[in-house]
């Protein structure tokens, strides 16, 4: 029989929540105001989308490691230790692109990131669950991101006019301090809400045993819920591999075809972001409404719009276009997504579900850089962006075929 929550902290729902948006707002912004400069600073190097690809790659591959075991690690010490520990390192990593002097260099800070920093959302979602009622958990989870989509709307054209102006250094320094600022604001606002929560160092007892990898979807399999758990895994693995596969071939190809500055680059950015975080305020709660799987298949429709515009043409009003429809797209699909997990999930093991989400996500982010490093040679740009629209689309056909979700018993 399931036992009652006993949160740390205090218990309103949407203090909670809004303090997160918050500090996911910051620190997305501190992260994508220097992302479009990385290219940037890689020419200055001497490198280009070869070193770009394979420093997307150590990041991935090393959040890809790190991730189910900072899952289960916020399941066992707690959710705010891996929020501020996670938010502390980016501080740190951003302070090392600063400071790098080689692209070598540069691809070993991105990595070290990776690892060290891919216990942030399984935490962070696991501090929604722990707080959010079942029948509402898409509207909270869309209330978050949509805190961190305001970064993506801040965050590029802060950097790219800072660097049109003044180079890196100015971009990268204020991006050193803004993610300070979000540890700050996590540090004072953000409680322990996980009632499982123990020091490190206590002993784990019966509750606690070590775990085999096979044990991570026991509790799925009894449940039935195993099939459902991994059309998910595939969903978050095939969204970032999409964006990941065309990152870094869209910033040359940004900057060396379509010639565009830093702050158009930024605007880009910016308008997907702002259509994200509009979405994730007005729509995050539709799944709660219409159903997770209608609106799971129609965010990831809408969000082929930004692959659809590169393909099409080469003006930037289009390609904007296509980045808001994307957005919206991505406002429905991530909260569905999320709350799918979520739901499937038992109490005890939200971090770890969510650590698995992360782990599926960071290997599609490890294998798409990997993929395209060896495809640039062969591919034409255009050519790298249709094939990230037909992997969607495929995504969204197998949600619609084979997808039966249900909520988890024992579930908040």
């Amino acid at each position: 029989m399931p036992q009652p929550n006993r949160h740390h902290g205090p218990r309103d729902p949407w203090k909670i929540t809004l303090a997160l948006a918050a500090c996911m707002a910051l620190q997305m912004t501190s992260l994508v105001m220097i992302l479009p400069l990385f290219a940037r600073r890689l020419s200055d190097f001497g490198a280009g989308v070869d070193a770009l690809g394979l420093s997307a790659l150590a990041y991935a591959l090393a959040a890809t490691i790190a991730a189910p075991f900072l899952g289960s690690l916020a399941d066992r010490i707690g959710r705010r230790p891996l929020v501020l520990g996670s938010l502390a390192i980016y501080a740190l990593a951003f302070t090392g692109f600063l400071l790098a002097g080689s692209a070598e260099l540069f691809v070993v800070v991105r990595g070290l990131a990776g690892g060290f920093t891919a216990g942030l959302i399984p935490a962070v979602m696991g501090i929604v669950a722990d707080v959010a009622p079942a029948d509402r958990r898409a509207k909270y989870v869309g209330v978050v991101n949509g805190g961190a989509s305001i970064g993506w709307v801040i965050g590029p054209l802060i950097g790219g006019f800072l660097y049109d102006r003044w180079g890196y250094v100015v971009p990268f320094g204020m991006s050193v301090g803004i993610a300070a600022l979000a540890l700050i604001l996590a540090g004072f606002t953000v409680p322990e809400t996980h009632a499982a929560a123990r020091p490190l160092g206590t002993p784990s007892g019966a509750s606690a045993p070590r775990r085999r990898v096979s044990a991570y979807l026991k509790p799925y399999w009894a449940s039935g819920q195993l099939q459902p758990l991994v059309i998910l895994l595939l969903i978050a693995f095939g969204v970032l591999f999409a964006w990941a596969f065309i990152e870094p071939q869209l910033m040359f190809y940004a900057y060396d075809e379509l010639e565009w500055t830093s702050g158009q680059l930024g605007l880009a950015m910016s308008v997907y972001g702002l259509a994200v975080a509009l979405g994730e305020f007005a729509l995050g709660g539709w799944s709660d409404r219409f159903g997770r799987k209608p609106i799971l298949i129609l965010g990831l429709v809408l969000f082929t719009a930004q692959f659809g515009g590169l393909v099409l043409s080469g003006s930037f009003g289009w390609i904007a276009a296509g980045f808001i429809v994307a957005g919206l797209g991505n406002a429905l699909f991530d909260p569905a997504l999320n709350a799918l997990f979520l739901d499937l999930a038992p109490e005890a093991h939200r971090g770890e579900v969510m650590g698995l989400k992360s782990t599926a996500g960071s290997l599609g982010s490890t294998l798409g850089p990997g993929l395209v490093v060896l495809l640039t040679p062969q591919l034409l740009p255009r050519q790298v962006f249709l094939l990230a629209l037909l992997m969607v689309l495929v995504l969204a056909t197998v949600a619609g075929v084979t997808l039966r979700p249900r909520p988890a018993s024992g579930g908040r």
